[in-house]
């Protein structure tokens, strides 16, 4: 870990408020004796020139920290509710909405007459339309709609899943409105690709999406570090295994159909690209 010295205190200078302070508001920080003094320092040099701003606030006496209440003075906190959390990532919100409406029109009886309005490519019976048409009729939300169509139940939770968990850390480090057009650009590029490998045939999921966070803050962490897209390395790793069993065909066996491998790579390179592109951009 390469830790960056901000500011240095005397020993006897009680940081403890301080310190959680900056821990509740999620910045990862540390405090240690360097030289017979308190260095504090952190990982994101990004976030340096605004907290030296503070901590000289805090010296001067401008800012007044109040120590977190003690279990006998006050009822634990037990952390924001699940309708607090939701209230501050919409976007997010709005995709597993959307994803589950998707999964249930699959299973639904309306599957047959409404279900191609929203595949990659529009069909009648057996017979696929060719995609060309169809945009030029201005159907051009099909390059999108595919990645919330699900089939089964642990295909729209799997996905949910990992958009609430890797989704919020974007959603929150973008913005909702960057995280949004983050989210069109990376669906619409594993849908493409997806389309171009397989050629006609339906397939839907947000795991392209899925995987594009993941490429996003593979690099992000490479090139920028911060600490909303700090995850461990096991679960990067464990996401990269993931999409290589995929593509060995061996969970093809376990599910009805096969895996979109095709649209799990391309979210990835799209996330990757992306995290790139924005290199020197969302250093807040």
């Amino acid at each position: 870990m390469n830790w960056i010295a901000v500011k240095y205190f005397p020993l006897d200078q009680d940081l403890s408020v301080l310190s959680g302070y900056l821990r509740e508001r999620g910045l990862q920080h540390r405090i240690a004796e360097e030289n017979g003094q308190q260095c504090l320092s952190v990982m994101d040099a990004a976030v340096i020139p605004a907290l030296q701003e503070f901590l000289d606030q805090y010296l001067q006496g401008r800012v007044e920290l109040h120590p977190a209440a003690t279990a006998d003075m006050q009822p634990a906190d037990n952390g924001p509710t699940l309708l607090t959390q939701a209230a501050h990532v919409p976007v997010v919100v709005c995709l597993i909405i959307l994803s589950g409406l998707g999964a249930l029109l699959i299973e639904s009886n309306l599957a047959k007459s409404w279900v191609h309005y929203f595949t990659f490519q529009d069909f009648a019976g057996n017979t696929y339309i060719p995609l060309s048409d169809s945009l030029a009729r201005g159907e051009i939300w099909r390059l999108l709609t595919p990645a919330f169509l699900h089939f089964g139940i642990f295909h729209v939770l799997f996905n949910s899943l990992w958009m609430w968990d890797l989704g919020r850390r974007l959603e929150f480090f973008l913005g909702r409105w960057h995280f949004l057009l983050f989210f069109v650009i990376t669906a619409v590029a594993s849908n493409v690709v997806q389309y171009v490998w397989s050629g006609s045939a339906n397939f839907g999921g947000l795991s392209g999406v899925v995987y594009a966070l993941v490429g996003f803050i593979a690099v992000r962490q490479r090139l920028a570090p911060h600490p909303l897209v700090t995850v461990p390395p096991a679960l990067i790793g464990f996401m990269l295994f993931w999409l290589v069993l995929c593509m060995t065909g061996a969970v093809d066996y376990f599910i009805s159909g096969s895996v979109a491998n095709a649209a799990h790579v391309g979210g990835l390179v799209a996330g990757a690209i992306y995290a790139f592109a924005t290199r020197n951009r969302y250093r807040r």
